[in-house]
């Protein structure tokens, strides 16, 4: 009797204890237990096993998509375009990343899987000649990477339509190589003459505002996203997550890290383990799958 007593008083204690960190006073932990699990396609329901779907919602301030701004396209880039592209690492308390410039947005376009099976990154690059790309969309299905979750917009037309809802995320370059991003329904986003878009979220930056984010939202994850500055120049920027020598990035650090290099209108990219850039011939940062690289629905590429 004493033995199972002993058995059953660690996993008793160990249950005590991870029940205090989810319900004391300690409240960082909580919102970075959340935000962590809540923007993981694998975990939502650890987070909801715990806690109400309100308090889920408050935490990490969830925007319905009708709620949230748009790029006012009056506003004309500067066209001060030109060949750069600029690659630099970057490095923040508890994250490292990679950041490209593209200076001329008419090089960038976004080609799609081939194959039901989503491809790797570096097969798209090298598919179109590409210098170099990051991953994009969400996938739809878990064994079938291919195909792309969400609306998406190529050559103008919509070659996948999310019914779900009435509105959604939107971002994409328009006919004038700038970069649109806000909340739309399916007319609104016609009417933004997109030649290329998708569907993600959160928005990160709108007409060089930067949107308001509670704290450690997104938890501390592997990180992608698309920005444009007032110039054009488009910036591409991807972090390494879930390693000792990353730990990740929540939407504010990567929302810092675009500002700070002049991104007046940014939105996030698919991120978790699809988080992966290419440049000039190699994978350029460590996905946190190891070296189980994500195959992907389509990418953002340039040549």
């Amino acid at each position: 009797m004493k033995k199972l007593r002993r058995r059953l008083l660690i996993p008793l204690i160990l249950l005590a204890l991870f029940l205090f960190l989810l319900y004391g006073p300690w409240v960082t932990f909580r919102l970075v237990f959340i935000n962590t699990a809540m923007h993981t396609s694998r975990f939502q329901f650890v987070a909801r096993m715990f806690y109400t779907e309100s308090y889920i919602n408050r935490v990490i301030g969830r925007v319905e998509p009708e709620e949230n701004p748009r790029t006012d396209t009056s506003i004309a880039l500067a066209h001060n375009w030109n060949d750069g592209i600029y690659f630099a690492e970057i490095r923040g308390d508890h994250f490292r990343g990679f950041l490209i410039r593209v200076n001329d947005p008419r090089r960038l376009s976004f080609p799609q899987s081939p194959v039901p099976e989503g491809v790797l990154l570096e097969q798209i690059v090298a598919a179109n000649h590409a210098i170099g790309g990051i991953s994009a969309s969400g996938y739809a299905y878990a064994d079938r990477r291919g195909i792309v979750w969400g609306k998406t917009i190529v050559d103008g037309q919509f070659i996948s339509r999310c019914t779900k809802s009435e509105y959604h995320v939107i971002g994409g370059f328009n006919r004038y190589y700038q970069l649109v991003v806000g909340g739309f329904n399916e007319a609104e986003i016609l009417a933004q003459d997109y030649q290329w878009a998708f569907e993600f979220f959160p928005l990160l930056i709108v007409n060089g505002e930067k949107i308001p984010f509670p704290p450690h939202s997104g938890g501390y994850a592997p990180r992608a996203a698309i920005g444009q500055t007032a110039e054009g120049h488009v910036l591409l920027l991807v972090v390494d997550g879930r390693q000792r020598t990353s730990i990740g990035a929540t939407f504010s650090d990567i929302q810092t890290v675009l500002y700070a290099n002049g991104a007046v209108n940014a939105i996030n990219l698919d991120g978790g383990s699809t988080a992966s850039m290419v440049f000039r011939g190699g994978l350029v940062n460590n996905p946190s799958d190891g070296d189980r690289e994500r195959l992907l629905p389509n990418a953002i590429v340039f040549r």
